[in-house]
């Protein structure tokens, strides 16, 4: 197993401090909420899949993910990484 240099850490930390704006991926048509979960419609951004915590399928077989809500102890991660305040 490869062990992650300094700035694959670094781009590890940004992917998850960065927020997911759920409104915004609801109105492109990336997700759908359904319930506690959201059924994955196309594609997620590659932060947001950085942070996927569960996945599952519907009886339909669709997919079904849930996310991690942890930006804020990412972005202090972040900080103490790189030491600079995280900025979208």
């Amino acid at each position: 197993m490869k062990i992650p240099n300094r700035q694959e850490i670094v781009a590890l930390a940004r992917f998850h401090a960065t927020p997911i704006d759920f409104e915004q991926l609801e109105k492109e048509g990336v997700i759908e909420k359904k319930g506690a979960w959201y059924k994955v419609l196309k594609a997620l951004p590659e932060y947001a899949s950085r942070q996927v915590r569960s996945i599952k399928n519907d009886r339909e077989g669709n997919l079904l993910v849930q996310f991690q809500k942890s930006w804020k102890r990412a972005q202090q991660t972040y900080r103490r990484i790189t030491g600079k305040e995280y900025n979208e």
